[in-house]
């Protein structure tokens, strides 16, 4: 009786230690597609932000080009 019960016992660690390996695993997978998603808002973002950075630059540079082109036409006025 007390090797059936010893094998029960034993089949039974391995069964749970076998379920525990593959909710491991699907940890895993899902903590990697959270971390993929999160990359990709936060690369979205920096590319919304650098797009809005470099349009704000431009309208600033042709700012100080027409300012520039106003100054010189003042100059040779006078």
């Amino acid at each position: 009786m007390k090797k059936l019960l010893l094998s029960l016992l034993v089949a039974g660690v391995l069964v749970s230690c076998d379920n525990a390996a593959d909710s491991a695993a699907n940890a895993k997978d899902s903590i990697d597609s959270v971390a993929s998603e999160k990359k990709d808002a936060i690369d979205s973002t920096a590319d919304q932000k650098k797009d809005v950075v470099d349009s704000t630059a431009e309208m600033k540079k042709e700012a100080v080009e027409r300012m520039d082109s106003l100054n010189k036409m003042d100059s040779v006025k006078n």
